[in-house]
This record gives C-alpha cells, structure tokens and sequence, in this order.
C-alpha cells in the first residue's frame, strides 16, 4: 500500500472516483452496463479509498511522536471488517448482476437483516479507521499527541475523499520528501 503513500492527488482521485464518474457517464448509452460494471467500480473505489487511509494509518504510524498511544492491531482488526464486507458484497451482486436478477433478488428477503446490521457494524469500523489515521497524521505532522480539535479537518477530509485527496496528498507526499522521514515512509 506504500505506492498510494507517493502517489500525487489526481492519480488517487482517478484510481478511486475516476471509475465511479465515467461509469456514471457510460450510463447514459446503456443503463443496464451501470448494473453489470458497478461491483468494479466499487472495488477500484475500495482499493482507492480505503487504501489510503490503510496506508496513512499503517505508513506514518512508526513517525508518531512518543506518549501517542495508538494501538496499529486493533486499527487493522477493525478496518479490515468493512474491506472485507464490501468485497463479499462486491462478488454478491457480481454473481447477481451476471444471472438472472429475477430469482436472486426473490431470496434476498431473510438476508435484508443481515446485511443491515453488518452495513451498520462496516459504517462504525470505517469511521473509527479515518479517525485512526486523521490522529496519525496531525500527531505526525505536530510532533506531539493530539486531541480531536487538532485532527477534526482531516477526519472530514478523509470521510469526504472526494476533496480530501487534494488537501491531503500533498501534505503526505511532502512528508514522504522530508530527509527525516522518506525512509520511513518508503518501508511501508
């Protein structure tokens, strides 16, 4: 995941949203491709995303000032939860979208609650993740622990990826060029 640490901002922006938007304009030609192409998109937008975050978190983690204390397992537990949901969902409706959507859909019925509570347990491991790394990085870039008011624009920047690439990648790549830190960051 390193490589999504040296990437510049538009390179991400493209990995993750660029799928999402020329799918969104291919739509207008055919309709039906949206539904065959969107467990694709999804995961380019997983891979994206998610990966970033898992990068910054993992990355600048062996930067943090001492006396942050951020524990890297329970972060990876945790994270790896709504990842791995999204990819079996992601297979899920690719094995739908492929057959017959009438019979898969009718089954669907006893699973509307599973699939719920496991949304709703993704939602909050996600959340705790772009806390996770929001923290990293201020601490990082402060050299000192940090409290939510210190890290609180970079929760929403990360939660809101779309703008948060622009703003943020930057400040990783020039933390990445920084001579104190490049060879920390490249072992990642």
């Amino acid at each position: 995941m390193n490589i999504l640490l040296k990437l510049k901002h538009w390179q991400l922006f493209a990995i993750s949203w660029g799928s999402g938007i020329l799918l969104n304009l291919f739509a207008v030609l055919d309709p039906f491709l949206v539904l065959k192409l969107f467990p694709l998109a999804m995961l380019l937008f997983v891979f994206g995303t998610f990966g970033w975050i898992w990068a910054i978190a993992t990355g600048l983690h062996p930067l943090l000032p001492s006396g942050t204390d951020l524990n890297i397992r329970k972060f990876k537990i945790l994270f790896s939860i709504p990842v791995i949901y999204i990819l079996l969902l992601c297979l899920g409706l690719g094995v739908i979208m492929m057959g017959d959507q009438q019979d898969a859909l009718s089954g669907m019925g006893g699973l509307t609650f599973i699939i719920i509570l496991l949304h709703l347990l993704s939602m909050v491991c996600i959340f705790y993740g772009m806390r996770f790394a929001a923290k990293t990085l201020r601490a990082v870039e402060l050299g000192r622990p940090v409290k939510f008011s210190d890290y609180a624009g970079e929760f929403f920047l990360l939660w809101f990826s779309i703008i948060g690439y622009w703003v943020i990648q930057p400040r990783i790549n020039r933390l990445a060029g920084n001579s104190n830190t490049a060879a920390s960051v490249s072992e990642i």
